[in-house]
């Protein structure tokens, strides 16, 4: 079982994720803003983080554009993440945008809204440690 944590402030990504990775054999730890995510992070060292890209800095904040692309640089900066995988989640899949993702250190990325969660699962096995 992997432990994997969601940063993201949708809350129908929020429910969709916590009934179905479950159901996959994964445990679910959620943070809603970037500063959450960060904190969670190093906290509880999850196996893979699915990083929304467009959210709050801090809880009760407004959501800016790089928020999580932030949360991501600072959570690869430390060493202990180097291995950790990255995956973006993004309504941004425009060319450039997704160069910088990929430069900030995502493994991949996801359009949102996912409307086929057969690819989010695609994604999570094939970037989760063996």
């Amino acid at each position: 079982m992997a432990l994997i944590l969601l940063a993201d402030d949708d809350d129908d990504m929020v429910e969709i994720c916590t009934r179905l990775l479950p159901r996959r054999g994964h445990q679910l730890i959620v943070a809603h803003n970037a500063a959450e995510a960060v904190s969670l992070a190093v906290e509880k060292n999850p196996d893979l983080i699915l990083m929304d890209m467009r959210m709050p800095l801090r809880a009760h904040g407004e959501v800016h554009d790089q928020a999580g692309l932030d949360a991501v640089r600072h959570i690869k900066s430390l060493p202990e993440f180097s291995s950790v995988a990255i995956v973006a989640l993004t309504g941004h899949m425009m060319h450039k945008f997704r160069e910088t993702i990929l430069e900030a250190g995502c493994a991949a990325l996801l359009p949102k809204p996912i409307e086929q969660f057969a690819d989010l699962f695609a994604v999570i096995d094939r970037h989760l440690p063996q």
